[in-house]
């Protein structure tokens, strides 16, 4: 019963982390992003440039039809181009996405509730100034990109473009969080080629605002996503290796590797035990080898990801 709980638990605190990281991603877009024109890229972005093409009155219509149209899109991208697994889980984000984002602009109550956030931080200047623009865009890129990260650690993303990042990681072997400033950047010049020329003093000062607030995103996805994946490999030489090897199998469930090593001054022969970890498990680990053995050699290395059995899946 144990063994059938654990898989199901950790099942859904993935898709639960999928479905919080789409509802902050929503959030940062509606409530900082949007109600100033922030294009800072993403399905938020592409809506951002077509509602300006529609009038007053069905704006917010125009933009949810665009960021429904374009997950539903997009996710088909996922299934055909990386894997029906991934799939399944953006499909999660592709329902939660667009209509969080509906909820926090054109249902009444949680629309409400988004609207007044916003019109209590634009209430300090009877116009929007750069600080206003600034504020704005540096709030919306953390949450947007706190959100992609935290539905990236889920094993999933946010839907619409995010799917594209994913893309250039299996077939071009660019992580992420580049990725994802590469394709927010392309809206965003998108953007700036047609808004523009329509009225520049309009939608320069929005559009340079949305690319500070791609690149905190970026930075904020490569923070906490990439940490979360970073992993120690740890090479022990010590008199007590097989406890050593003995407490990391048992006690924190990682395997390691004996490796017979020579001295290179006086030739001694040697035994290092290689485990591979991540940062938590090594404060265990680093507290039970000064236990056994003070004097244990140890050298660490960080690793930006590693595949295999009880890490990331080689597929």
């Amino acid at each position: 019963m144990a063994k059938f709980k654990k898989p199901l638990l950790i099942k859904i605190l993935k898709y639960s982390l999928v479905v919080l990281g789409s509802i902050f991603v929503a959030f940062g877009n509606t409530v900082f992003l949007t109600p100033l024109d922030i294009n800072a890229g993403g399905l938020n972005g592409i809506g951002i440039i077509l509602m300006n093409f529609a009038s007053e009155s069905s704006k917010m219509i125009v933009y949810n039809i665009v960021i429904y149209a374009l997950s539903i899109i997009l996710w088909f991208v996922g299934f055909f181009l990386i894997s029906k697994e991934f799939a399944i889980k953006t499909l999660v984000s592709t329902i939660v996405f667009p209509l969080a984002t509906s909820l926090f602009t054109i249902i009444p109550g949680t629309k409400d509730f988004a609207a007044n956030i916003t019109n209590i931080l634009l209430s300090y200047g009877s116009e929007p100034t750069i600080g206003t623009y600034l504020l704005f865009a540096m709030v919306g890129g953390v949450l947007v990109g706190f959100g992609v990260a935290i539905t990236f650690m889920g094993g999933g993303s946010t839907g619409g473009v995010d799917v594209l990042t994913f893309v250039f990681e299996k077939f071009l072997r660019i992580k992420q969080s580049i990725g994802s400033f590469i394709v927010d950047g392309l809206v965003v010049t998108l953007g700036l080629c047609i808004l523009c020329p329509i009225d520049a003093q309009k939608y320069l000062l929005p559009c340079f605002a949305g690319i500070l607030s791609i690149t905190i995103s970026a930075l904020m996805i490569d923070i906490i996503y990439v940490a979360f994946l970073t992993v120690y490999q740890v090479d022990v030489i010590s008199s007590q290796w097989e406890k050593i090897s003995k407490y990391a199998q048992d006690k924190i469930g990682r395997g390691a590797t004996i490796i017979y090593a020579k001295g290179g001054y006086q030739g001694d022969e040697r035994v290092m035990v290689r485990i591979v970890l991540s940062k938590i498990q090594y404060e265990d680990l680093r507290a039970f080898i000064s236990e056994v053995d003070p004097s244990a050699f140890i050298t660490i290395t960080t690793t930006k990801a590693v595949f295999g059995e009880g890490f990331k899946p080689n597929k």
